[in-house]
């Protein structure tokens, strides 16, 4: 099965030129991925360029960030939307953490391979805390267990 981007591209590049053969279709097909994964790849930004105001953004960690050997490999590699905590007045840079409630953030720069607008994203304003947070009461009245005990 064809890449959708790839057929939709090729149709609107070469309209029912792309019918004409297999031999042809295959060709053109071809083309248009390689013109495909050249945009893609220029799509990443330098995080130089990256946006250090609250403003989410879409990233890619590098391949080698953690050893494999490391409970936190799975970030080798992987897409997340991440914003930067700025920079304060003594020029501490906070870094950029995972946009979520995840408590994982400080990561520097060199982590990612670059990054992404996230062009439908509606907040045009950085994001601020508001004046009183509201921590909704906890009840785990069960013991936790220790690791290797079981309770039934």
């Amino acid at each position: 099965m064809t890449d959708p981007r790839i057929e939709a591209a090729a149709r609107a590049l070469f309209g029912d030129r792309v019918d004409a053969s297999s031999g042809t279709r295959e060709y053109l097909f071809e083309e248009v991925s390689k013109a495909l994964a050249a945009a893609d790849a220029a799509a990443w930004r330098p995080m130089s360029e990256a946006p250090k105001d609250r403003t989410p953004i879409i990233a890619k960690t590098r391949s080698d960030v953690f050893p494999e050997s490391s409970n936190r490999s799975g970030w080798n590699g992987r897409h997340a939307v991440i914003q930067h905590g700025g920079i304060l007045d003594d020029g501490f840079d906070m870094g950029w953490s995972v946009a979520a409630p995840v408590g994982y953030g400080g990561m520097p720069d060199g982590w990612f391979l670059g990054w992404q607008p996230i062009s439908d994203f509606p907040e045009k304003e950085p994001l601020s805390a508001p004046e009183t947070i509201t921590i909704p009461e906890v009840r785990n009245d069960r013991p936790i267990p220790e690791i290797g005990e079981t309770h039934s």
